[in-house]
């Protein structure tokens, strides 16, 4: 539990806390592992970096209830407080970029800058949900029967994992399980699209990195033509770029924080 009643999440620091402060948001069934390797060492030298799990991820506490859009933002501003005296740039990826909108909109006081990356349009599908809760866990658990769209792209990597790193997958599994006994998929489901008005209020200079065949541009679109300070960076590949191609994206967000966002 942390000092205002909230749970404690696991969190990577990495970087001189005297320097900007870049603090990442992971997706669903993603973890802070994720901008480590790939990112956070390739802006350590020039910002003070955040990763955190979110709560019922990685190593972070799975609580029964508290999964809606809201409590995450609150989540968020917690570990902001954590590491940060003052305001932060949030980066987040697919359903992360929700929660660090929702935060944005919420702690405009604590917003240095907000980078939203490939977020879909709001509610959630339940059958993404289930592909991640159900889907992924079986993939995980070494069936590959499980068919879906959520699962498709990563299943044959996962091959490869799943015979060379038993010990890391099975963790992986056990908090998919865990995660599928808490609240989380009624939660999700019940949260509702942002409204015009509430993207026309985001005060922080936004950027939005988006995957150029996921499907996705035309929110994305959507979303500048609100945000009043919003650039989009069109990045090739599909949603899961963040892996697939890191290279690039990095490179998009290094030029985003250089100027500022």
């Amino acid at each position: 539990m942390s000092e205002d009643g909230g749970i404690e999440l696991n969190a990577i620091e990495m970087g001189d806390p005297a320097l900007p402060t870049v603090l990442f948001v992971h997706g669903m069934a993603g973890s802070a592992g994720l901008w480590v390797l790939a990112y956070a060492f390739r802006l350590m030298k020039h910002y003070h970096v955040i990763s955190y799990d979110q709560r019922g991820h990685g190593l972070s506490p799975a609580p029964p209830h508290g999964y809606s859009l809201g409590e995450h933002a609150r989540d968020l501003e917690r570990v902001r407080r954590r590491f940060a005296s003052g305001p932060v740039t949030v980066v987040g990826y697919s359903y992360g970029g929700h929660i660090a909108t929702e935060w944005a909109m919420r702690y405009p006081e604590s917003a240095a800058a907000l980078v939203v990356v490939d977020s879909p349009p709001l509610p959630v599908a339940a059958q993404d949900i289930d592909d991640m809760l159900d889907g992924l866990s079986a993939v995980l658990g070494g069936d590959f029967a499980p068919s879906g769209r959520f699962i498709d792209p990563i299943k044959d990597s996962l091959r490869h994992d799943i015979q060379g790193r038993r010990r890391q997958i099975g963790n992986a599994k056990s908090r998919l399980d865990a995660l599928r006994q808490t609240s989380f998929r009624h939660e999700v489901l019940a949260d509702q699209p942002f409204s015009d008005a509430a993207f026309e209020a985001i005060a922080c200079k936004t950027a939005l990195i988006y995957s150029s065949r996921a499907g996705y541009l035309g929110y994305a679109e959507h979303q500048q033509s609100l945000i009043k300070d919003c650039s989009l960076t069109i990045v090739e590949g599909e949603h899961d770029f963040v892996i697939k191609n890191a290279g690039a994206v990095g490179d998009a967000l290094q030029t985003i924080l250089a100027g500022g966002a």
